[in-house]
């Protein structure tokens, strides 16, 4: 079967789409994603051997194991080393120094509820390790999940080049020769760093399965995918894996400030968790 055999995404099809896109994800995408999701469906249609979306569809609902494939090509995932700068000045100026200060002899705790490929989880582990050079009783340990299995396993890898490391090269010059060490043209995190960093696949729209455990959390440019309902319960998970005094830092094109969150706020994208629902 050649690529323009197969059928267009007809109206009723994308509808159809999109429901799955939400149930399986949470995410709402409106249907000007049509020409977005034909082109990352249909490859895996021709894969499979079948002759159009509605046999996708049917495919997808009798067989659960594709499932996870399905999620991996709906879901986008972009992210780079040092996103955004005042973040970071915040986390090793700010919180880090506050949090050793109120918790000694403590083992911080971090998740990146949307580590996509991994760049943001281990510019937190190079922060942190800068930091336990200055301060060699501070320990931690970094949890990194997303929805897409196919993005976490290039962040398990921890192999980047190109792109995803010129930014990062160019604007912390002494931070990259520190820390990543490269092969052929390959470069890699050191593996001090990647040994206090564990990976698994969770969807935002379920509970975590360690409740009050982690001290922060970083869930950056996601709730920009979710409608505010869903954004709503989204952040009602995530606070239950916050400590009671946690800390939550979210995407420079997000606010909460509309919602009704079990957050309050501190700085630009920064919020501190409450006891009840703010909004």
């Amino acid at each position: 079967m050649s690529w323009i055999d197969l059928e267009e995404l007809d109206q009723p099809l994308l509808q159809k789409v999109l429901k799955l896109v939400h149930m399986y994800t949470g995410i709402t995408m409106g249907i000007g994603k049509k020409t977005l999701i034909q082109g990352r469906l249909r490859p895996r249609i021709r894969k499979l051997g079948l002759s159009s979306y509605g046999q996708y569809i049917e495919y997808l609902n009798s067989h659960k194991d594709e499932v996870q494939e399905f999620v991996n090509l709906v879901t986008t995932n972009e992210t780079s080393f040092f996103r955004t700068q005042r973040v970071w000045d915040f986390f090793t100026k700010e919180f880090l120094p506050l949090w050793i200060a109120t918790n000694p002899d403590k083992t911080l705790k971090i998740w990146s509820g949307a580590a996509s490929s991994g760049e943001e989880i281990y510019t937190i582990g190079i922060c942190c390790e800068e930091y336990r050079q200055k301060n060699p009783g501070f320990n931690y340990q970094i949890m990194g999940t997303d929805i897409s299995s196919e993005v976490l396993a290039i962040a398990e890898v921890g192999e980047y080049s190109g792109r995803s490391i010129e930014a990062f090269k160019a604007n912390n010059r002494q931070l990259f020769d520190k820390y990543m060490e490269s092969t052929e043209g390959v470069f890699r995190v050191r593996s001090d760093i990647r040994s206090k960093i564990r990976f698994g696949i969770h969807n935002l729209f379920q509970i975590p399965v360690d409740p009050k455990k982690y001290d922060i959390i970083f869930l950056r440019n996601v709730l920009i995918y979710f409608e505010p309902k869903d954004q709503e319960k989204v952040l009602s998970n995530i606070s239950k894996g916050l400590v009671p005094d946690g800390v939550l830092i979210i995407g420079e094109s997000e606010s909460l400030s509309s919602l009704c969150t079990p957050f309050k706020y501190k700085l630009p994208l920064v919020y501190e968790k409450a006891e009840e629902c703010l909004g």
